[in-house]
């Protein structure tokens, strides 16, 4: 297997511009076969953060830029079109030096940054996968896997793991958004939070109980970060269509990582969540806070007060559910496992090592995971 390797790392679609990335020792040498600049030829070795203007691949071939990025990287900036972005990556492959990843069967199951990128849904979450394509994650699995090599002492050792577990949960949403559930009984303004929080007419708001009989959802970004918002229907003892509906919901909370449960501040009684929801991904919600007339002897403490009619308590919810999800967002270039299956992988061979307090078969079982993060054989 080549250890050159081919990737896009725009979306896979038509666009004025896309970026192809090559990477690996042969990089440069499959450049100066194919490129052909406008000017002076290409030097012998790469020149970090030059770039040249001039055609790629044979014949007319297509005028692109090509661009020194990082050691043994390089990236080609060429006409968006799908089949001139095709051409491109063919033309590399056909040199019989790269290879596109991943391939079925070899090297690393999941995906590489360099594809993730394409389906990363914020600036932000796409600035973290491009830190670990430029080798944050890969480099801190090696110099951890250099402190077993060297038999350091077990507390150095855990405390250089544990950098590299510490951003694990992010991990598992850089590419999948958190699942934030809106539930409550019917007629709190489920569906007018969902719409404020959104900005846009989202779900249909009536006075009416039942009215929302399916689940509906809205892609958003909470200071950067992606959050999906999911309106449900009103919970109660139903029959029919509205059950189903309901049904749904149950499932819906079941399945979130946040369930924000809405009450009406003006209501003759709260109608508090049920105790199977888990207290840890459960924020209580007063909406109507605007109309509360004094106040409520039943409120529990760490209740949150909005209004989705006038805006009231929304930055602030915003604020406290990004809160829960990213306590400490990642400084720049800092390691972060940068899928759920890496995500699950460190974790599992740091929870192993502290289980086994650092003797030797919990060693060995977190040297071959962390082997395994790599794509290396065990």
């Amino acid at each position: 297997m080549s250890d050159t390797v081919v990737s896009l790392l725009t979306p896979v679609g038509v666009g004025a511009i896309a970026t192809i990335e090559l990477w690996g020792p042969k990089a440069w040498g499959c450049a100066r076969q194919l490129f052909r600049p406008a000017g002076k030829p290409l030097p012998d070795s790469p020149e970090l953060h030059r770039f040249w203007f001039g055609t790629l691949g044979e014949g007319a071939g297509d005028e692109v830029i090509l661009a020194v990025t990082g050691v043994d990287r390089l990236e080609i900036h060429c006409h968006g079109g799908r089949r001139v972005v095709q051409w491109i990556i063919d033309q590399f492959r056909a040199s019989e030096v790269c290879l596109p990843y991943p391939l079925a069967g070899e090297g690393k199951d999941q995906l590489i940054p360099a594809s993730l990128l394409q389906h990363a849904p914020t600036l932000r979450t796409a600035s973290i996968l491009l830190d670990q394509l430029h080798g944050a994650f890969d480099n801190a699995v090696r110099r951890v896997l250099e402190l077993f090599r060297n038999h350091t002492p077990y507390p150095v050792l855990l405390t250089e793991f544990s950098d590299l577990v510490r951003f694990a949960p992010l991990g598992r949403h850089l590419v999948e958004p958190w699942k934030v559930v809106v539930a409550g009984p019917p007629n709190v303004g489920k569906s007018s939070l969902v719409n404020a929080l959104a900005g846009y007419q989202r779900a249909v708001v009536s006075e009416i109980a039942g009215t929302t009989r399916d689940v509906v959802s809205v892609q958003l970004a909470f200071d950067g970060w992606p959050v999906e918002l999911t309106d449900t229907a009103g919970l109660r003892a139903a029959e029919g269509l509205e059950a189903e509906g309901i049904d749904l919901a149950r499932r819906e909370v079941a399945e979130a990582d946040l369930v924000l449960w809405v009450m009406d501040g003006n209501a003759s009684r709260m109608v508090w969540p049920s105790a199977d929801i888990p207290i840890e991904k459960l924020a209580t919600l007063i909406n109507k806070a605007d109309a509360m007339v004094g106040s409520r002897p039943d409120l529990q403490a760490g209740c949150l007060l909005v209004s989705a009619t006038t805006g009231q308590g929304l930055p602030q919810l915003v604020k406290w559910i990004t809160t829960q999800f990213v306590p400490e967002p990642p400084p720049p270039g800092v390691a972060v496992p940068y899928t759920p299956e890496l995500a699950s992988i460190v974790t599992a061979a740091y929870l192993g090592l502290v289980q086994g307090n650092g003797n030797q078969s919990a060693r060995a079982e977190a040297i071959r995971l962390l082997r395994e993060a790599l794509g290396q054989p065990g």
